[in-house]
């Protein structure tokens, strides 16, 4: 007699890990946007009053983080135009987290199931399925990823690397900054800035159709 295939079903632990996972990759990622929103306020106003830190709350309130960082990067290129190596690993780093809003937007606007391994119902503690299902005039276009958890984790990681150099952008911001410290700054910058790496969401399989 053939013996009867266990089906694998993650645990509710394992699920609310996978939750929390994809939860402190947004959470890191809002971590940068506050951070942005901080640096132009000090490139604003250098020592800033309580009046004109509201006044920037208030311009910024409701501008999502893509525009958000083509502000700073507009910025930087008006204040510190004489800074060539600012600006250009300013840009650099605002590349990078331009490539990270696309993929934090396609998860926190997706449809998620926790534990799916595969399309018809296969199940994993360690991967996901990430849904972005629209109608065509060919019929359903299913755009829809199976995730692994490490992808996520390698996110959270590269957030935070760009956190680090954003870190030392608002160092290098300060008008009264010593030379000396300011080359240590621009090293330390360009060192952050080259650590964080190709920004992507890597999959295990996808499926339009």
């Amino acid at each position: 007699m053939r013996r009867r295939k266990e089906i694998y079903l993650p645990t509710e632990e394992e699920i609310k890990n996978q939750a929390a996972l994809i939860g402190a990759f947004i959470i890191n990622f809002e971590k940068v946007c506050a951070f942005i929103r901080f640096i132009i306020l000090k490139i604003c106003y250098p020592n800033y009053t309580k009046l004109e830190n509201n006044n920037i709350e208030i311009l910024l309130e409701g501008v999502t983080s893509e525009p958000l960082r083509k502000k700073l990067e507009a910025l930087v290129y008006d204040n510190y135009q004489e800074e060539e190596e600012l600006i250009k690993l300013s840009n650099l780093v605002s590349k990078k987290f331009s490539e990270l809003v696309q993929i934090r937007n396609s998860i926190a606007h997706g449809s998620m199931l926790m534990g799916y391994a595969g399309f018809d119902g296969e199940l994993s503690s360690d991967t996901f399925l990430l849904k972005h299902s629209k109608s065509t005039k060919q019929g359903i276009d299913r755009n829809s990823m199976i995730i692994k958890n490490s992808s996520i984790e390698f996110l959270i990681k590269q957030t935070r690397l760009i956190d680090n150099a954003y870190s030392e952008l608002c160092v290098l911001i300060d008008k009264d900054i010593e030379p000396e410290n300011k080359a240590l700054h621009i090293e330390q910058f360009r060192l952050k800035a080259e650590k964080i790496g190709r920004i992507k969401l890597d999959y295990e399989d996808k499926i339009t159709k």
